[in-house]
């Protein structure tokens, strides 16, 4: 029967933006991650390891920085979930806020023992009475008050308590047996996966299970690595990581998915064979609706510097009220903005690229300026949600009650000149007129709306065509038109500008 060992517990530091989470790992790891934290909040996962001193000798703790923004809860709950314990930080001379309510209730969901860390307790504005109190409300009951949870008075600044908080860490894995196996079979947990030029796709995984190693390939989700390297949380190659501890694996196929189990098989044919199942599996959903004459469709491209940053960002904008409005992710991924996340959403009028801590290719940033796609980027989640709040509702439908007056196929484009398209095609329902507003459908698709400024039968001017004839056609409009479209002579959803 194998021999289950203690291993070095894996804490994640969770709490309210603003509360001084970085700056209380900064002191734990003697370094200066906060000076360099864009607009002073964290808006990644890391994970660090750190030893401290203890009477029987040495011992390792891995400390994971989640993210306090309220964007950021999906990466709490993960980073909550890949952890042995949580540190929930309370600043003392602030209390509980609403962020602190969710890091406690992805503690609970995760099921994990907790520490409530009082932080700032060196400002002259703390009152550490006041915040227990604050704690205490709701349902966190505390050592010495009632309860069993332990707490510890600190300062990021300072470093007082820091010390006694790392033994209340240790004596936490004792009393709660962490511990895992070293003979069994490697296994890790994703939280955070990242693409760049000169390594490709990486993830930073937390070892759960057994021992990783050189050699092998691994797995999580529908992508797959060969285990050349391994990369400790310093960046230094080591031929092996055990349990409880991080490491950075290169050379994905893909992005892993954020908390995705990441286990090895000796092979690649393994590795093919494995993901090749679990897509076999994977049901996928259409990206596009039927469109509806009263709502419009808002098309999306995301992209962002990590897997963690784009679900920060869907959860940002699944937040947007958008009534009458469809806003549809046509493409995500990771990486800068490129022509061919512009190209995705040319000829839709609703479109916007967004980046998040990226930039935007000189040839894509032209193009998306001569298409007329919306384009911005901006390194504060925050600001850049509030961009793509107020870039919506430029969207949003008006009510029309006009009913259709025609409808018609284009069989063929003949030149286009600026915004006017010059066009032939055949009535298939009622009529089209001069000076008709239309609305452009490609494969069921609202792509613009336009107005006949000229219309013609055997190439004289007409003032209508009815069902059944061909025409040619003058149509003004900023949407692309092509072979096979249909043209609805209705107003039928223009937007608030």
């Amino acid at each position: 029967m194998p021999v289950k060992s203690h291993t070095q517990p894996v804490v994640a530091i969770v709490g309210h933006i603003d509360h001084g989470k970085t700056t209380l790992l900064d002191s734990i790891r003697k370094t200066d991650t906060a000076a360099r934290e864009a607009g002073g909040i964290t808006q990644k996962v890391s994970a660090y390891e750190i030893s401290h001193e203890t009477p029987e000798g040495k011992r390792a703790i891995t400390f994971i920085d989640t993210p306090g923004h309220e964007a950021f809860q999906k990466m709490r709950l993960r980073g909550a979930a890949a952890a042995d314990i949580a540190i929930l930080v309370v600043a003392a001379d602030d209390g509980v806020k609403p962020q602190t309510k969710e890091a406690y209730k992805a503690i609970q969901e995760a099921k994990v023992p907790f520490i409530v860390a009082f932080t700032k307790v060196d400002k002259d504005t703390a009152n550490i009475e006041r915040a227990k109190e604050s704690v205490m409300k709701e349902g966190i009951y505390l050592e010495g008050l009632g309860g069993e949870v332990p707490f510890a008075k600190v300062s990021g600044k300072t470093g007082e308590g820091i010390p006694e908080l790392l033994d209340l860490i240790l004596l936490a894995a004792d009393l709660h047996d962490i511990a895992c196996d070293p003979g069994k079979p490697a296994q890790a947990i994703v939280i955070e996966s990242t693409r760049d030029a000169r390594t490709g796709v990486s993830a930073t995984v937390i070892v759960k299970e057994g021992t990783f190693s050189v050699g092998g390939f691994a797995i999580a989700g529908s992508a797959y690595a060969p285990i050349r390297a391994l990369e400790d949380f310093t960046g230094a190659k080591v031929k092996e990581i055990a349990c409880g501890k991080p490491a950075r694996i290169s050379g994905f196929t893909d992005e892993p998915p954020v908390g995705e189990i990441v286990s090895v098989v000796s092979s690649k044919k393994e590795a093919e064979e494995a993901i090749s199942l679990k897509k076999k599996k994977t049901n996928t959903a259409p990206l596009m609706q039927s469109p509806d004459e009263n709502r419009s469709t808002v098309r999306l491209v995301l992209k962002a510097d990590s897997a963690g940053s784009l679900e920060a960002l869907e959860y940002e904008i699944a937040k947007i009220p958008a009534e009458k409005i469809d806003i549809v992710t046509v493409l995500r991924g990771i990486g800068p903005i490129s022509e061919g996340d512009i190209k995705v959403l040319i000829g839709f009028p609703a479109s916007i690229a967004v980046g998040f801590n990226v930039k935007i290719e000189p040839v894509a940033k032209d193009l998306a300026e001569r298409q007329g796609v919306s384009v911005e980027t901006r390194s504060i989640i925050y600001e850049l949600a509030e961009w793509i709040a107020e870039t919506i509702k430029k969207y949003t439908p008006v009510d029309v009650t006009e009913k259709a007056l025609g409808v018609a196929t284009i069989l063929k484009h003949f030149s286009t000149s600026g915004s006017k398209h010059v066009v032939g095609g055949r009535v298939t329902e009622g009529a089209l007129s001069l000076h008709d507003r239309v609305t452009i459908f490609r494969r069921g698709i609202d792509v613009g709306a336009g107005k006949i400024t000229n219309l013609q039968r055997q190439r004289a001017d007409v003032s209508t065509v009815p069902e059944g004839m061909e025409f040619g056609a003058q149509i003004e409009s900023k949407a692309d038109i092509v072979q096979g479209d249909t043209v609805t002579a209705t107003p039928a959803v223009h937007f608030k500008k």
